[in-house]
């Protein structure tokens, strides 16, 4: 096992960072999981063009780490939803429904909960927001992923969590602010809107007009993570976004093309002090709405 540290391991940057209330790093988190006070563990296979997310954690994932399904667990997008396209590709999902997951897990209202991904927490966050927005607070995304922790060499294994006592949280919703697609577009005039997506979907037209919310701003998710897909200084961060107007006691909000992108720009804002909204049809129900297939219609 690796015991050299990266310079970019990082928990919090500076004596008033925000950091490790939401992060936590590889390091800390094998420290966590080698005593008897491990925290619940959530793996988030989520990412464009992954065919069989249960495929790849029964192939290699993190000791004691549950297998959490993106779209019928974190939204209500599975083959049973009763969801509409105007909500979106991954809508919020039934709260009742979530409990149940979570009870099964093991969770508590005390719980404390890390999750991760295979995507840098790019996909991790819509975890950490579904949960936050369902009332628990006590949830951190591992800093770089499932690759970040194998580039550490920490143990994996291919053994699936062992079954757990049934847990006894009760949830309600509606604890983070979200944005609707009734007054989405009506945000520029007033604060931030980003669109969290690569400027390739950003800039791309779709019947002669660029597919993005009008007045919108592009600061790409991808972005504020480095080469090793850690997330980056706070220092850089607070630069780039203040760069784009995003600033404590702007209005500001986040969308991407389904809620999951934008769910990680939320997060990292909030690791600024900068609290922000999330369009959570994001562009899948934007684009689905009269509003805005009307936006992307060509002038006549």
């Amino acid at each position: 096992m690796s015991q050299v540290a990266s310079a970019h391991d990082r928990a919090p940057t500076g004596a008033g960072s925000l950091r490790g209330q939401y992060f936590i790093s590889a390091d800390e988190l094998a420290r966590e999981l080698a005593n008897s006070s491990a925290p619940v563990l959530l793996d988030i296979r989520f990412r464009p063009g992954l065919a069989d997310p249960r495929a790849e954690y029964d192939a290699g994932h993190l000791p004691g780490a549950h297998f959490v399904p993106m779209d019928t667990v974190l939204a209500d997008a599975g083959p049973n939803s009763t969801s509409t396209a105007t909500e979106g590709a991954l809508p919020l999902p039934r709260i009742g429904a979530l409990q149940e997951a979570l009870r099964f897990l093991g969770v508590n209202a005390d719980s404390r909960i890390v999750v991760y991904d295979n995507r840098n927490g790019l996909s991790a966050a819509r975890a950490w927001w579904i949960l936050r927005w369902a009332g628990l607070r006590n949830i951190r995304v591992l800093d770089g992923g499932y690759g970040y922790w194998r580039v550490r060499e920490l143990p994996t294994t291919t053994t699936p969590a062992a079954a757990v006592d049934r847990g006894t949280v009760a949830l309600s919703e509606g604890h983070m602010l979200t944005i609707s697609t009734e007054v989405v577009d009506q945000l520029p005039a007033r604060g931030v809107l980003i669109d969290a997506r690569e400027v390739v979907h950003f800039s791309a037209l779709t019947a002669g007009t660029p597919a993005h919310i009008p007045g919108a701003r592009n600061l790409p998710s991808s972005a504020d993570v480095d080469a090793e897909g850690l997330l980056l200084p706070d220092a850089e961060l607070r630069a780039r976004n203040r760069a784009a107007g995003v600033v404590n006691g702007t209005a500001v909000g986040s969308y991407c093309g389904a809620g999951v992108l934008a769910a990680h720009k939320v997060l990292t804002l909030a690791t600024l002090g900068i609290e922000s909204a999330l369009y959570v049809g994001s562009w899948s129900a934007w684009s689905a709405t009269s509003q805005g297939l009307s936006a992307c219609s060509p002038a006549k």
